[in-house]
Order: C-alpha cells, then structure tokens, then sequence
C-alpha cells in the first residue's frame, strides 16, 4: 500500500490578491485566505486524517491551524514543503519583474529547470527538495491518509513526483488558493 495523499495550497495572501511573487516571503492570509482556510476545514471534517503536514511558512501554517482547529487535531512542519524562492522577484508583480530584468524573465520563461531568479532557486532545485520531503513522507505514513498544506509552485513539484511528471509537464498544474 501507498500513502493517500490530500494535497492543498494555503489560504489566499494579499501578494495573491495583488498578484505579487512573495514565493519565500513569509507573509501571512488575508479575509478571504481565513475564509477560504474555514471552507476547506468544512469540506474535509468527514475524512479521517492520520497526520497533517504543513509548510514551515506562515501563510500554510496559519491554513493548517485553522483546519486542524475544526478536525481537533495537531499539525507539524515540513521545510521542504515550503514555496520556491523567487529571489529578485520577490514584491514585485509580473510586470515589474518583467521591466526590471528582461533578461532573467526571459531565461526563466523557457522553464529550464537550472535557471535562477538572482538568489533564488531554480525548479531542479525545488523539485529536489520537494521530491525528498515526499520521500520522507511515504516513509513515515506508509498505508496512512495525509493532509499536505503547501504552496502553489511546492503543490506542483508534488504533482511532478507522484505523478512522475517531466519538468515541463508540471506546468500544466495549476492549484489556487
């Protein structure tokens, strides 16, 4: 037997809302992120997790918490589960990054999977470090069912892992808050 896996990204950011990277800033859920936290505790409270795992950054623990609260449960942290550092991009939307460094933009609209954001990672590198985290995961909770509380670019590399998934395949999961 395999680990059932209930994937999830956090709660809205007001960086969603504004369409800003915000990737390794640690910023916390808006209204609608809390609401939308409270709605997923709802529509999961029938299902019996054995272990809830979150992103170390705040916007997925705060999601984690909030489920947890209505499951009456207990959640831990995973640091591989955390959100792609963006470096450079970080506060900026998609224009502004675009402006500020066209040419970085236009290495890392070709997907290569080594590319780098001026200090942050590149894909290879966080599917990496996810594919490891989903590693341990099977591990730990082999034949256990999982809530997994991440981010939109880490929900992608788990994607890419359990679905063996090339990098450019990966791209056509898109999971909103």
């Amino acid at each position: 037997m395999a680990i059932k896996l209930y994937l999830t990204r956090h709660g809205e950011t007001q960086a969603n809302a504004l369409g800003v990277y915000s990737g390794s800033t640690d910023v916390p859920l808006n209204e609608t992120g809390i609401a939308q936290a409270h709605r997923l505790a709802e529509q999961l409270s029938d299902i019996k997790f054995d272990a809830i795992i979150s992103s170390t950054m705040l916007r997925a623990r705060h999601t984690a918490e909030i489920v947890c609260a209505k499951l009456n449960m207990e959640f831990s942290t995973n640091a591989k589960f955390v959100e792609c550092n963006m470096g450079v991009y970080e506060g900026l939307t998609r224009d502004e990054a675009r402006a500020r460094y066209p040419d970085l933009w236009e290495k890392f609209g070709t997907r290569d999977p080594d590319a780098k954001l001026g200090g942050g990672e590149s894909i290879r590198e966080v599917c990496d470090r996810v594919d490891e985290g989903m590693r341990e995961l099977i591990s730990k909770y082999r034949d256990k069912t999982v809530l997994l509380v991440c981010h939109g670019f880490a929900a992608r590399a788990v994607h890419r892992f359990m679905h063996n998934l090339t990098f450019e395949e990966m791209f056509d999961i898109i999971m909103n808050n």
